[in-house]
């Protein structure tokens, strides 16, 4: 197996009291040695010029990185007077969907919007947008295309295709905390890169007190998909045939009740029996990564775009979490990476040919490198193009957030295949429901093997994609 190069040191700079996102001005953004300061407030929008021609944009990131979104936006309309984004935010990235799929029928749907990879298929399946590589092929830009990141690029390219323009990309992790890894003998500069691995210093991890009470545990764990996604890449092996959906011929079923799933559900069942690790369930994604940044728990998985939020908790609670992070965890013979989350711009078809174009403009403009570069400090979220790395504003966020390149290490760390690339159905998101009743029964003892509770799950995720399937014309 490759030798995992993990960079674990971080800076933690004063200058992070509150648990807050950057928002900068648009002259920072040409200002590489700014400093901007951290706030909770609500960006409100600037006012739409006189004669603009508003293009609807609708969004599903919330809180601090909404926060992001509005700033971007901001800039963007600032930036010239032709067209204004009106960003409205949709609740979740569920919600935004949802309602995309609702408006159908009425016609009432926007110009723009931010889409996560799980609504793919359905967006695809509208018939109502445009695939933007037509518009980078029409205003000879496929350059942009050709500088995108490789594994964000293949995320949104079905059949040939690049249907919609990476935004917001993100990768799973294993955060550490450093100091506990020190302090319980272990070196966190070596890469836990295997299932036993983790196990064994979770054992070393986990403290009790005089009473036999846990006051630590090595690892906290909760039921999510995305990451059982994640290992189904990291180990080369698809969710379901043919080919992940990402050819001509779409999903028809899925087949994620397999041996990798069996032991990776085992894995954490394990470490869960003996006491090492907590069990947070669905939904526990907020208790589990709190309890990180408190030192309550040594291990957890989250996103690479929670870094700049775990560094402000656990900084703010004070009980000398250092954070580093690590690649998700695999048998050694793995031969694949991590897959691309968080969500693209689609642009509809719908309005007037003036705000098709007002959105397309806006992703252009979004697809620049220090566009790009500015989101990606900003965040957490890694440029979606290559060429942001070059700018001033990326140099410097690397420089105190090397966890960042980790991340993008992570993503190229094997050659791209239809297995190791999110795979696409129109049942994505009711599948990783059935995934996470899945986990949670038989972690929690209600069904008595990895393999039945994931035969299950199976069964109803293909009658659902099977029904939706059949309601699609071709």
């Amino acid at each position: 197996m490759k030798k995992v190069n993990i960079v674990l040191s971080l800076i933690l700079v004063s200058m992070f009291v509150a648990m807050s996102l950057l928002v900068t001005s648009t002259a920072m953004l040409q200002d590489a040695t700014a400093t901007p300061l951290p706030t909770i407030t609500s960006v409100p929008p600037v006012q739409k010029p006189e004669g603009a021609i508003e293009v609807t944009f609708w969004y599903g990131l919330g809180g601090l990185l909404g926060n992001v979104v509005q700033e971007t936006v901001n800039m963007y309309n600032q930036s010239q007077d032709t067209y204004y984004i009106n960003a409205v935010f949709q609740s979740s990235y569920d919600d935004t969907i949802n309602k995309i799929n609702a408006g159908l029928a009425s016609g009432d749907l926007p110009n723009l919007a931010q889409v996560f990879e799980a609504g793919t298929q359905r967006m695809i399946d509208t018939g109502s947008i445009t695939p933007v590589q037509e518009l980078f092929e029409r205003d000879g830009l496929t350059a942009v295309i050709e500088d995108m990141e490789p594994a964000v690029r293949a995320n949104y390219t079905v059949g040939g295709t690049l249907y919609s323009a990476p935004f917001n990309s993100s990768t799973a992790m294993l955060y550490i905390n450093r100091a506990a890894f020190i302090e319980a003998g272990l070196n966190p500069d070596e890469p836990l890169v295997t299932y036993d691995d983790i196990i064994a210093a979770a054992r070393a991890l986990t403290v009790k007190d005089a009473s036999g009470n846990t006051t630590r545990y090595g690892i906290g764990l909760y039921a999510e998909t995305w990451f059982f996604e994640q290992i189904h890449a990291v180990h080369d092996t698809v969710m379901g045939t043919p080919a992940n959906g990402r050819g001509a011929e779409r999903m028809s079923a899925y087949t994620y009740n397999d041996p990798i799933a069996v032991q990776y559900l085992e894995f954490q069942k394990a470490m869960v029996d003996e006491g090492t690790a907590i069990w947070y369930g669905p939904g526990g994604s907020t208790p589990a990564t709190a309890a990180y940044a408190n030192g309550e728990v040594a291990m957890v998985f989250s996103s690479i775009a929670s870094l700049r939020t775990l560094v402000s908790s656990a900084e703010r609670a004070g009980m000398g979490v250092d954070v580093g992070v690590l690649y998700m965890p695999r048998n050694p013979d793995a031969t694949g990476k991590t897959i691309v989350g968080g969500a693209s711009l689609w642009i509809t078809n719908v309005g007037t040919p003036e705000q098709q174009e007002g959105a397309w403009d806006f992703v252009k403009w979004a697809l620049t490198p220090e566009v790009q570069a500015f989101w990606s400090s900003n965040t957490g979220y890694y440029p979606v193009l290559q060429s942001a790395y070059e700018t001033d504003t990326m140099k410097a966020a690397l420089e105190l957030y090397p966890q960042f390149q980790v991340a993008i290490d992570q993503i190229r760390l094997a050659d791209i295949t239809d297995a190791n690339t999110a795979h696409v159905s129109g049942t994505f998101v009711s599948m990783r429901q059935d995934v996470i009743k899945a986990m949670d029964d038989f972690i929690t003892g209600k069904v008595a093997s990895a393999q039945e509770a994931l035969d299950a799950a199976v069964a109803v995720s293909n009658e659902l994609l099977e029904e939706y399937n059949s309601t699609v014309s071709e």
